[in-house]
């Protein structure tokens, strides 16, 4: 795959350079090759894309992409021009990242309340001509299937995008929702027209900003792994819990080589037994029914159990202990 990793893509607080450069450690001595630093709550990547952040910041993102290069990762950085004034600065923004060591940007134009194809296309378009030492990729304001029937704008946009998007370049895609609990090549069924082998799989399988009640892990058992093995580029959107991110890097690593089983790998990163035993109740696709001796047991385990993932865990445990 040319791109096999992470995002940093999630709403909500935002890792630290220390999470960051604990992540890319994590990756090193893997198959995984890429993260795109795109955090939402970042404002100087969409709301005030004007703007440029301190010599500070620019320090520390230079190490972390220094430091990422060492360890056999490439950095992608997710940009969102999305007003006139952001327009104005795009070249000064490529150019900000690219003199840091950004070879890979992103124009993510998800989650927008105004929706303009042509603008974006014209800025795709833009920063391909003009930066042919920088790979550029795109996010569409339509990105998974339940969003084009979202209204008539949405609609419209996404027959656009079909027929305009260039056939050159690569675009991410979340399958049949936002968060999808299952990826197989039917996901491609209304991307009619369009070059898929461009496809970017962007999987929010993992992500808690829409503040779920419990979150879903398993060995990636929502994907047809000969689907995957098919594609370019797959990448999963992290949590934002440090020891959760490292454990989905570790299951991620295991894709390819499946040489430990999902039980070892969690027992690696700290699960106690018992909790193993339940692992299943994190199945978004298997339904909760717990009997008095589960909940008695997973009481247990939350005051029994110490360690850093379990800091992590304790809500979403919590709530399954008191499941209805």
């Amino acid at each position: 795959m040319s791109k096999f990793g992470l995002i940093e893509g999630f709403y909500g607080k935002s890792y630290d350079f220390s999470s960051r450069h604990e992540l890319i450690s994590s990756m090193a001595e893997t198959d995984l090759n890429f993260y795109l630093y795109a955090p939402k709550e970042d404002p100087f990547l969409r709301n005030n894309f004007d703007l440029t952040p301190n010599e500070s910041w620019q320090v520390k993102f230079t190490e972390f992409i220094s430091h990422a290069k060492d360890c056999g990762v490439n950095i992608g950085v997710g940009l969102t021009p999305f007003k006139d004034k952001h327009i104005e600065k795009f070249d000064f923004k490529v150019n900000f990242f690219a003199n840091m060591g950004c070879k890979n940007i992103s124009l993510l134009f998800d989650d927008l309340e105004k929706i303009n194809l042509d603008k974006q296309l014209n800025l795709l378009s833009k920063g391909i001509s003009k930066f042919p030492e920088i790979n550029f990729d795109f996010c569409p304001s339509v990105y998974c299937n339940e969003l084009i029937e979202k209204d008539l704008a949405h609609n419209e946009y996404f027959e656009k995008f079909l027929q305009n998007f260039p056939t050159d370049c690569c675009f991410y895609w979340t399958g049949e929702k936002v968060i999808s609990t299952s990826i197989s090549e039917e996901v491609e069924d209304r991307l009619v027209g369009i070059n898929n082998s461009n496809l970017i799989l962007w999987d929010n399988y993992f992500t808690i900003d829409s503040c779920p009640r419990k979150f879903n892990l398993t060995n990636f058992s929502h994907l047809d792994q000969a689907y995957i093995k098919s594609k370019k580029s797959y990448l999963i959107n992290m949590t934002g819990m440090i020891r959760t991110d490292q454990l989905l890097v570790s299951l991620m690593a295991n894709l390819k080589s499946n040489k430990r089983s999902f039980e070892q790998i969690l027992s690696e990163h700290g699960l106690n037994d018992d909790l193993i035993e339940m692992i299943n109740l994190f199945d978004p696709l298997k339904k909760i029914n717990l009997s008095e001796r589960d909940k008695r047991k997973l009481h247990n385990i939350m005051y029994s159990w110490f360690h850093p993932i379990k800091n992590e865990w304790y809500p979403y445990l919590h709530n399954l202990k008191n499941w209805e």
